[in-house]
């Protein structure tokens, strides 16, 4: 019988791909729209449409300062500046435009805009309270696709640059600042290199040990009645890393008899046992708790299926592992609220948490987190439906990446990294690192300094947990990444999530607070697994159980210390046998011979692997129990 493609390509990339230096570099470099000679000189620009006064230009050696001031009151306000090209330019060949953009000390609501104009028409791309971000924020990438308006590219007239903030009661008072601007420059996207393979970070005992001080730092946080502090600062805790932190924990966990007899075990039912016992009983969780009264901090109007999914997969690690029966009650209710909202087609819905109806879901990493649970559930047919839906709806054939939406073309790096994760597993792993490659470039920031890292639309500040995805996906450069962040790691083992404390500045909420999932990121990092991999059950095909018991007996099962392999005299030469956890980890590997009679197992914990038996011209897998 011969196996299915995309099973084979499963087992193939379970084992990672080996590290390798590349030739490829994080970042861009485009070409300038308007010679700098010419786009520093202020005489070349000119006042517009203002609602402020004491207003000017003044440039340096390599910047123009915008000086701006609005007066008080309720109302819009805006200060426009233009530069007229004597001589138009074309951008129609270029996919993206970068520029560097400096604020100031003001109200965080003062906003920046670039528009490009024909003379008739005009396209805009704003950033909203990017005017007071007090630092150099660099190579800010947009797509020309994200510009609204559509002018004649190849006829470029006025440049302009805009600062404005919209009317609001509570912002009535006079203010001022400056925003200072260099670096306009565009690139053709197609030229661009691109990585040719992942990258896995190497094997050490360092990587054991931060995967196990962000383990502790997890588990301090937290509190008796089973949740984990996402903030201290703010005593929330969020649902989408609780999902995390349970798969975390199932991993970590040791029971016997369906006792909890470790420290991972024992946070992991307290976790669970909140879970099942806070559950709405429609089948879905509120989006956040008040940490130490498990009160509830916050429920969507429509249910953001970008957290929701995660504590789905987190409880189905935690029967696997625990055998605890308690959780299944609310796992199928979980599994009958989201079922109820995918379509046959692989679209799926939110649900509306007033009226009871449904929204249509369109965001890619809304689609990744309910593909993951499903897969997690067994049903890798719903899932692979999903996949398909959401990957050839999002997919840009010209530029090689996957959009934040159906929608919208807006790069972002959850929809990026979750989508190449889950498409390890698929024949779309070529377009997984395309899209590695390319956000490795778009978003590439160093935020405020040091480390290098991504945000997660901007860039403007190094998000660490985006950071990290982008390394579990196996994204070029991630081992020089990784080197950089895990020196700022906090004492406790824990991460910040941002590198910078803007707060809800453009267009992200960046703050530098220990984060429980950044952390959480950051042992599937330095574990060398992802949490979209554990799911390699589920993608058994049908019938496998009966190829493996006419070719090649194993036995017992459940094994203990040893498993014995008895071959058919036909079977052929055999090449290699291998043994993986659930995650897709090569924990044993044997470079065999016909005459292999057995394979100590005795470092296995208890649960679930999978035999890899290579012969001359088939693979046969077979999935055994552990049993000490």
């Amino acid at each position: 019988m011969k196996l299915n493609k995309t099973f084979l390509l499963v087992i193939g990339i379970c084992c990672f791909f080996a590290s390798k230096a590349q030739s490829y570099t994080l970042g861009w470099q485009g070409n300038e729209i308007i010679s700098k000679n010419i786009f520093l000189n202020k005489t070349y620009w000119n006042l517009g449409y203002s609602s402020g006064d004491n207003i000017y230009a003044t440039t340096d050696s390599e910047a123009i300062n915008l000086h701006w001031k609005f007066s008080g009151g309720n109302r819009n306000k805006w200060i426009v500046y233009y530069i007229r090209l004597q001589n138009p330019v074309s951008i129609s060949d270029s996919d993206i435009i970068g520029i560097d953009v400096k604020g100031s000390v003001c109200n965080i609501n003062r906003d920046f805009s670039l528009k490009f104009e024909d003379g008739t028409n005009q396209s805009v791309f704003t950033w909203h309270g990017l005017a007071s971000v007090n630092r150099w924020c660099n190579r800010l990438s947009i797509l020309r696709s994200q510009l609204v308006g559509n002018p004649d590219w190849k006829n470029i007239k006025v440049i302009t640059l805009v600062i404005s903030s919209n009317a609001s009661s509570t912002d009535i008072l006079p203010d001022s600042g400056i925003v200072s601007v260099r670096n306009l420059q565009r690139s053709a996207i197609q030229t661009w290199q691109r990585a040719k393979s992942f990258e896995n970070l190497k094997s050490s005992t360092v990587l054991d040990s931060v995967k196990n001080k962000a383990l502790q730092g997890i588990l301090n946080r937290q509190v008796p009645n089973g949740l984990f502090y996402t903030w201290k600062e703010d005593n929330s805790s969020w649902l989408y890393g609780h999902g995390l932190v349970l798969k975390i924990l199932s991993l970590e966990g040791i029971w016997q008899n369906k006792i909890p007899s470790n420290s991972s075990a024992k946070a992991a039912e307290k976790l669970a046992l909140f879970l099942i016992n806070h559950q709405d009983k429609v089948g879905y969780w509120p989006r956040a708790w008040n940490t130490d009264v498990g009160s509830i901090k916050m429920i969507d109007e429509n249910i953001w299926m970008g957290d929701f999914p995660w504590i789905i997969t987190g409880l189905v690690n935690y029967y696997q592992k625990s055998g605890d029966e308690r959780v299944l009650p609310s796992i199928q209710k979980a599994k009958s609220f989201l079922y109820s909202l995918i379509e046959p087609t692989g679209k799926f819905y939110t649900y509306n948490t007033s009226t009871g109806g449904t929204v249509l879901v369109s965001n890619a990493e809304s689609y990744c987190a309910a593909i993951n649970s499903v897969f997690e559930l067994g049903d890798s047919a719903k899932a692979t439906t999903m996949l398909n839906y959401i990957s050839s709806s999002t997919w840009d054939n010209n530029l090689l990446y996957w959009k934040e939406d159906i929608f919208s073309t807006r790069p972002t790096l959850f929809s990026s990294t979750w989508m190449s994760m889950l498409s390890y597993h698929t024949n779309d792993s070529l377009k997984a690192i395309n899209t590695l490659s390319f956000v490795g470039k778009v978003l590439d920031t160093h935020g405020p300094g040091k480390p290098e890292g991504f945000d997660g639309i901007g860039p403007v500040a190094t998000w660490f947990e985006g950071t990290l995805t982008y390394i579990c996906a196996g994204g070029p450069k991630s081992q020089a990444l990784y080197d950089s962040i895990v020196n700022y790691r906090l004492k406790d083992g824990t991460i910040p999530a941002y590198n910078d404390s803007l707060g809800g500045k453009a267009d992200i909420w960046a703050v530098n607070w220990s984060s429980l999932d950044a952390t959480a990121w950051l042992y599937f990092a330095a574990a060398k697994i992802s949490p979209f991999k554990q799911y390699l059950h589920g993608l058994i095909p049908t019938g496998l159980d009966q190829i493996c018991d006419n070719s090649v007996l194993l036995f017992p099962i459940p094994a203990n210390d040893k498993l014995y392999l008895n071959f058919r005299n036909n079977v052929g030469h055999l090449k290699t046998i291998s043994v993986y956890d659930l995650a897709g980890i090569c924990l044993i590997k044997l470079n065999a011979n016909i005459n292999l009679k057995e394979i100590d197992v005795s470092t296995l914990r208890n649960g679930i692997y999978i035999v890899n038996i290579e012969l001359d011209n088939i693979r046969i897998y077979r999935k055994i129990e552990i049993v000490k």
